[in-house]
């Protein structure tokens, strides 16, 4: 690298989770022609795009279709897309859209139908209006205009612990501070946070503006249960925060039991807001961009002319196919085949070495601690001293893509996607075993 201060001053601003050599590599050839321009690099933009880099989820996938248009094999467990064939109705709901031209500005909070029945989806019909709905673009989207209403710049947002990858970048950019709430009880509940623990985060902070959980959780897989959920909630009415429910996994709870909705009533609503979407209901949908909120009318408001002013609103032909898919009665094909694919993936991972795995009750994925491997060596003499330099060395040795625990704030971990075909869980899982295998301590 040059000694251009600048360009050592915006690497050494990144977060230590992206200051790794595929980030420094694509970073170069920016670097180096506003170097040449003799351009002042750390000026250029605001402090807060120095706080974050680009979405670890979406690396990965860029990463494993680099992998694989080299003709390398590649065993993808890192991003969490709902994979499949898209549903032929929602296929053909898209096309009469366009045939229909449907395809002008709507209302930014979206078409009145489908907002109907995102209410009928989540059977709160007697509980809220369609005037408390925001179709927003992607529930990525619609946790952002949450952030932008609520959150003035010094707030502080309150999350889970092993946050998702966009929830403190979103924060960042809306000038509000994330806080992880820690874990009494850390692993031995699977990093699961109790109501004590959020009361011991409200007492430190408070000025918290809300509480942020997501249940099922990415990447923990775990599942709060109807009581804990209760209790965070009620705690949240004490205090006059907002409870944010990101349940972007609801239709995946595994095993016979059922999603542990909400309490609404005149206490909890004007606190509550759910966060939902089409893209982890539905097969390969995550591309239409579709979410929604259900949030009391002043936030829903506030939402929809932020909204107005940013995206417009989600596409309209997107819409249509939404409504259709959330016309048709759901079927649990995919939730019942991702069970099976979650047994044949544990029975697969506890033959390998040196990982302890996390139980996976809801959701698609599979939390490994790995901590146990750290200054360990590979054949190759590389020593593995965190969760980026084990998951490089799963990718480059042994075509195994996975997502490091550092992107969730915990080093020592991994992340693994387990919604692929059944061949690739088994061959994928006993190319990993093979890899820890290989392992030695270092000297």
């Amino acid at each position: 690298m040059s000694n251009y201060p600048a360009t050592k001053e915006i690497l050494n601003e990144y977060p230590s989770t992206v200051k790794n050599k595929q980030h420094r590599k694509s970073a170069r050839p920016v670097l180096k022609t506003l170097q040449q321009a003799n351009l002042n690099v750390s000026n250029r933009l605001s402090g807060k795009t120095h706080k974050f880099g680009t979405s670890r989820c979406l690396m990965a996938k860029v990463m494993v279709m680099e992998r694989k248009s080299k003709g390398l094999p590649v065993y993808d467990f890192g991003l969490g897309e709902a994979k499949g064939e898209v549903a032929e109705f929602i296929r053909e709901a898209g096309k009469k859209a366009f045939d229909a031209q449907h395809t002008g500005y709507v209302d930014p909070a979206g078409i009145p139908e489908l907002r109907k029945a995102i209410l009928k989806w989540l059977n709160i019909e007697e509980h809220y209006s369609k005037e408390e709905v925001v179709v927003n673009v992607g529930a990525k989207a619609g946790l952002f205009n949450v952030f932008l209403a609520l959150s003035d710049p010094g707030d502080v947002i309150l999350m889970d612990t092993a946050p998702w990858v966009s929830y403190r970048p979103m924060a960042y950019c809306c000038a509000a501070t994330p806080v992880n709430v820690r874990p009494s009880r850390g692993t031995d509940n699977y990093l699961k946070i109790t109501a004590q623990d959020l009361e011991d985060a409200i007492k430190r902070h408070p000025n918290a503006r809300l509480f942020l959980l997501n249940n099922p959780c990415n990447p923990t897989a775990q599942l709060y249960s109807a009581e804990e959920i209760e209790e965070l909630l009620q705690l949240c009415v004490k205090n006059r925060i907002f409870f944010v429910l990101d349940r972007l996994y609801w239709k995946t709870v595994f095993d016979g039991k059922n999603f542990p909705e909400p309490r609404i009533d005149q206490q909890t609503k004007p606190w509550l807001i759910q966060i939902d979407g089409f893209s982890k209901n539905w097969r390969s949908v995550g591309g239409l961009r579709v979410g929604w909120t259900i949030a009391p009318p002043d936030v829903a408001k506030a939402m929809v002319n932020i909204q107005s002013h940013i995206t417009s609103g989600t596409a309209t032909t997107s819409q249509y196919a939404a409504l259709e898919a959330l016309s048709h009665e759901y079927d649990f094909e995919m939730r019942d085949d991702l069970q099976q694919k979650r047994d044949l993936f544990q029975k697969y991972a506890r033959k390998i070495p040196y990982i302890n795995i996390f139980p996976s009750p809801a959701s698609f994925y599979s939390f490994w601690e790995i901590s146990k491997v750290f200054g360990m060596k590979t054949p190759n003499g590389i020593v593995l001293n965190n969760s980026d330099d084990v998951a490089e060395f799963l990718l480059r040795d042994y075509g195994v893509a996975t997502l490091s625990g550092s992107a969730f704030l915990h080093d020592g971990f991994l992340r693994l996607c387990f919604h692929i075909p059944k061949e690739e869980i088994e061959k994928g899982l006993q190319a990993t075993r093979m890899a820890f295998e290989s392992l030695e301590p270092a000297l």
